[in-house]
């Protein structure tokens, strides 16, 4: 394997894109939220969906481009195999893409009443459900290291997160419904990354890049579907203590034409959406290859990190003010991720007996000692 393809595999690297493309979506979606042309803030759940679902379909254009070239990963043996995987089977990323389309549309209805950071501080639960998710279903085990470092990054995210909420009440960045939508959505979250482990390390082990293609696919399709139902479906408009718009200003569940109007009329606004479709798509790519390399649970200790950079990039832009005691909370987090994915080991009291390399450690004596006592059984 040559240096290049070395280091696109590296788990470090797959972290660095997942990190750096999540914080960019979510600023970028955030930013969307706040626009307001034609006299109202850009607030399309459903429509902001689609865009999702059709970045992670430039996914399968990619990888559909990416066949055209022999020396590409993508038209490997391993890849050429895959290829031969009945379509029938593939449609079963349906599945995933569900709980991507409910669960994005929860997370875009609570990114309108919660600050860009609050809203990453609480996607920190999304780790709790992925665990017992693959408890139940994916039949895992967690050491104790894997469990001093979920307890320390919701113990960050606890801490940055209530700092925040006291420090923004009576501003209207953070309200009480927004919340309930995000714990909602890591549910719905949860079950995305464990039907994705489930595949992928399955009997339908397609590549990341294709495997995000085929969700996008599935979720556009979806949504084309809702989106004549949801413009029939009326709702009460709800505004901000500042005149924002907070929900449902067009009177339906989802005008998508007046959603078309507002990015084509605001050149920004324009901007912000196709940076969040290319962005989103890089993501779960990077996503989806460290729930390959490592797992979903990794994936879902990953995530919350970004937290510090959003917290940043707001705080640069003018959405949120500094407040010190939050730093406590992210030291914790990024401690807690790096210890859940054994890149800094608890060297006390055992616990780092059940590292993954330790155990590999000691199945290879393992094996060489069996080896060494047949070599003597035949000798003898």
């Amino acid at each position: 394997m040559s240096r290049f393809k070395r280091i696109i595999n590296s788990a470090a690297f797959l972290i660095c894109g997942m990190i750096t493309f999540g914080t960019i979506n979510t600023i970028t979606l955030k930013g969307q939220t706040r626009r307001k042309v034609y006299g109202h803030n850009f607030i399309h759940p459903f429509f902001q969906c689609i865009i999702m679902m059709a970045g992670e379909y430039l996914c399968l254009l990619a990888h559909g481009i990416s066949m055209l070239f022999p020396g590409s990963s993508e038209n490997s043996e391993d890849a050429k195999e895959q290829e031969n995987i009945p379509k029938t089977k593939r449609i079963l990323y349906a599945v995933p893409a569900t709980f991507d389309v409910l669960g994005s549309t929860c997370n875009f209805f609570a990114l309108a009443r919660v600050a860009a950071s609050v809203y990453q501080m609480m996607r920190a639960f999304m780790i709790v459900v992925t665990a017992t998710f693959s408890v139940l279903f994916l039949k895992k085990r967690y050491f104790v290291h894997q469990m001093i470092g979920i307890c320390l990054v919701i113990g960050g995210v606890i801490i940055v997160g209530t700092v925040t909420i006291n420090a923004s009440k009576g501003s209207g960045t953070t309200d009480p419904v927004g919340v309930v939508f995000l714990i909602i959505a890591q549910f719905f979250s949860g079950g995305l990354m464990v039907t994705e482990e489930k595949l992928i390390k399955g009997t339908i082990k397609v590549s990341p890049i294709l495997a995000i293609g085929l969700e996008g696919l599935s979720g556009c399709t979806l949504l084309l579907l809702m989106m004549p139902i949801l413009a029939f479906i009326p709702c009460t408009p709800q505004t901000g203590p500042n005149g924002e718009d907070k929900f449902c200003p067009y009177g339906v569940m989802e005008d998508a034409p007046a959603a078309i109007a507002q990015m084509f009329g605001d050149g920004p606004l324009f901007a912000l959406v196709i940076a969040s479709m290319f962005s989103i798509g890089l993501f779960n790519f990077f996503g989806i290859s460290i729930t390959r390399a490592l797992s979903s649970s990794s994936r879902a200790v990953i995530d919350p990190t970004r937290t510090l950079f959003i917290w940043f990039m707001s705080i640069l832009l003018g959405w949120e003010r500094f407040i010190g005691e939050q730093l406590v909370g992210f030291i914790l987090s990024t401690l807690g991720m790096f210890i859940f994915n054994e890149i800094i080991p608890v060297p006390f009291w055992g616990i780092h007996y059940n590292l993954k390399s330790k155990i590999e450690e000691r199945n290879k004596k393992r094996n060489e000692y069996i080896e060494t006592g047949i070599l003597k059984a035949i000798e003898q």
